[in-house]
């Protein structure tokens, strides 16, 4: 085998999109786009037709192919700046092979924010759609779209979960947290080890099982959570940030646009802009979850905390006309009536950010900033409705 409407809620991080083309982009724009989705907002015909094609993805090999080339790249691919890239390059690929058993297969996300409180309850993780825990000792996965595969890298074995904490999953981060990491950070020095030591580690750890490994893309889960980061890191983008690439490389030197990909040997530039070359796709939100994580969540925000807590962790937002006019008039500790204190999220393990190259002082980093904000949003009374 060879490996071959932006929904973004320019709300959500109180931007609008770039309105025009940046100099530096090179690849042609897409003749049409299409738009991935929240996985529960798929309809039964496209939740079958997806099942379809990944069962036959799987009789054919190529989850164990995705899953060797992710495991054989995994330290070029982690612990740098080569992370978001290189994810959005694989998930891609991953999904154009898709399309070549019918062209209507689109790459869903998780959008696992939604479900942070309490993951084990997601409805993502029910028999109707990827199924749970795998069942001791084995850790075998017997409800889902792949109940009872047997996966074949790195050697034949029943596909497994094992949920962390003993299968008493912890809460990960909310959605609050995460999009003030989006208006907080400036450089993807500072984003990446935000967000990969952050919901994308607490995700791959808590799940267990395969997504524990480096051979991670053999759970499915892996690419709806991939596709997840890759929206977020397009939030980001389009917050100023469209073209920002730095810090290291795998190698150990600043990485550029135009540093080469692992595997597919084609520069980071290729890739940055969605809508442009091969990137033809877009992000939908999704009306049927709880609530919008837009306009919702920045109007909560604004209404609810002091001045200088929102200027601190969500800076973007303080810079808009709306919480400009409202600021002055909130007061401090204006606890919001219905919602919850957001907990403290789940630690990640010694042995998986060791597995990663992570190091030590950006997990620090992310994990005080973590608590702190947590701490921040108690002081001010905030409570979540997620």
């Amino acid at each position: 085998m060879k490996l071959s409407s932006v929904i973004i809620s320019a709300a959500a991080i109180g931007l609008s999109a770039l309105s025009s083309v940046s100099a530096q982009q090179t690849q042609p724009a897409c003749s049409s786009i299409y738009t991935r989705q929240e996985l529960l907002s798929l309809s039964s015909s496209q939740w079958n037709l997806v099942k379809a094609i990944l069962s036959a993805m799987q009789r054919d090999g190529w989850f164990g192919w995705f899953a060797y080339i992710h495991n054989t790249y995994f330290g070029q691919i982690h612990g740098n700046s080569q992370f978001f890239p290189f994810h959005r390059r694989f998930v891609y690929e991953w999904e154009s092979i898709g399309k070549r058993y019918n062209p209507g297969y689109i790459q869903p996300y998780w959008d696992e924010m939604r479900d942070y409180r309490a993951p084990a309850t997601s409805q993502v993780l029910t028999p109707n759609w990827v199924g749970g825990n795998g069942v001791s000792p084995n850790w075998c996965v017997q409800n889902g779209n792949q109940a009872g595969w047997t996966m074949t890298f790195p050697n034949n074995h029943c596909f497994q979960r094992n949920y962390g904490n003993n299968g008493n999953l912890g809460s990960w981060y909310s959605p609050e947290y995460i999009n003030s990491m989006i208006q907080r950070d400036t450089t993807m020095a500072r984003f990446r080890p935000d967000i990969e030591y952050s919901l994308h580690g607490v995700v791959h750890i808590n799940i267990g099982g395969d997504m524990y490994q480096g051979y991670s893309p053999n759970d499915w889960i892996f690419f709806l959570h991939h596709a997840n980061l890759d929206r977020l890191w397009w939030q980001w983008q389009v917050g100023g940030r469209m073209w920002t690439m730095d810090g290291p490389n795998y190698d150990g030197s600043n990485i550029s646009l135009n540093s080469n990909m692992p595997q597919f040997n084609e520069p980071i530039s290729s890739v940055m802009q969605l809508g442009y070359g091969k990137m033809c796709y877009q992000y939908a939100s999704n009306p049927l979850r709880r609530r919008d994580l837009g306009a919702d969540l920045q109007q909560r925000l604004i209404q609810t905390l002091p001045k200088n807590t929102l200027a601190a962790w969500f800076p973007q937002t303080a810079k808009t006309p709306a919480a400009v006019n409202l600021i002055a008039s909130v007061p401090a500790n204006n606890e919001t009536s219905n919602g919850q204190y957001i907990p403290y999220p789940t630690p990640l393990t010694k042995e998986w950010l060791e597995m990663h190259f992570a190091k030590p002082g950006e997990v620090q980093h992310v994990e005080a900033d973590a608590r702190k904000f947590v701490d921040a949003m108690r002081a001010a009374g905030y409570k979540s409705p997620y």
